[in-house]
């Protein structure tokens, strides 16, 4: 299989990007138990031309960033490694980090599952976006990853008033001074964070929901970013799985939060899987296609658990 061997400019920065990225929210884990795969799969996204790699420091508590950190150990310099602070894992989930070497066994003996673990088990999420913390939180991804630098790094789903009171980016210009980021970006959960995000031109970056099913970006917030500059990533392509499973694998009781959305839903796929089908394409091709190929968009990101899983993504384009 042929690698991707374009490289994109990333918005006015002096990155150079592949037009997918991996993310890896789901790299590491308790409920994983071989690490080694996941080394695999990073290094063979990077053998395909993939070298944007998102992660985060809160996901599978920290472990992402160490497998990431490790993977790319002796290759530093070829890829562009993107990490996010903000979220503030609970007590029981740094506590469970701890333990990880005694639950992996504990979990594969009794065929746990994360879906069968209560959110009381998990505990609840809360978010700190201080000047302080998020020093902190730098400096806490650079140990695990290894490395001095961050390429990009960005806000963690921060509410729009939080990014419009601006009181995080002395932080970040410190930061940046100091050369332990390169740039920094804000990764949004709404279109409002976007708009508040623009608003301040050192931001290099936005990373917000882009697919054929959530498509309301494409004319209220790209064209901004584009004309300003600043780079753009993709996430959630491919909706979640929506975009990829047959008609008859779909329980959008899943998906969905009311009866409305469920016919919108249900109309929306039948429309896009008839336009794949005419154009003699898959489903998860020209989701994949439109998330990369919009224009103003730099990096679209993909997500894999395994190696098998990484080739049918690129054997879908």
């Amino acid at each position: 299989m042929m690698g991707i061997v374009e490289l994109r400019a990333f918005g006015k920065t002096d990155l150079r990007v592949s037009p997918f990225g991996l993310g890896c929210a789901r790299i590491g884990g308790i409920f994983q138990s071989d690490t080694k795969g996941f080394l695999n799969l990073l290094s063979t996204a990077r053998d395909f031309g993939i070298n944007f790699f998102d992660t985060a420091d809160m996901y599978s508590q920290g472990e992402s960033e160490v497998l990431v950190g490790k993977a790319f150990r002796r290759v530093r310099q070829r890829v562009i490694i993107t990490s996010k602070a903000g979220f503030c894992l609970p007590g029981r989930r740094r506590f469970a980090a701890r333990l990880k070497p005694i639950l992996r066994p504990l979990i594969r003996a009794f065929k746990l599952r994360r879906s069968q673990m209560s959110s009381g088990a998990r505990g609840v999420l809360s978010q700190n976006f201080e000047p302080a913390y998020l020093e902190k939180a730098v400096e806490g991804s650079l140990r695990r990853l290894r490395t001095d630098y961050l390429d990009l790094f960005q806000l963690h789903s921060p509410p729009a008033e939080v990014i419009a009171r601006g009181e995080w980016q002395p932080a970040l210009e410190r930061l940046k001074q100091a050369g332990k980021i390169r740039y920094y970006g804000i990764s949004c959960d709404t279109i409002e964070a976007g708009h508040a995000a623009l608003k301040f031109p050192e931001v290099a970056s936005l990373q917000f929901l882009f697919n054929l099913l959530e498509r309301t970006a494409e004319d209220s917030l790209l064209p901004t970013a584009r004309a300003q500059g600043v780079g753009v990533i993709a996430r959630e392509c491919l909706a979640n799985g929506l975009l990829v499973k047959d008609a008859s694998e779909i329980d959008l009781g899943n998906y969905v939060r009311s009866d409305e959305e469920r016919k919108l839903r249900e109309e929306q796929l039948a429309t896009i899987r008839r336009q794949a089908q005419e154009e003699g394409r898959s489903l998860m091709s020209k989701a994949l296609r439109y998330a990369a190929d919009t224009d103003g968009v730099s990096v679209a990101l993909v997500g894999a658990r395994n190696v098998d899983q990484l080739r049918g993504l690129l054997r879908a384009l």
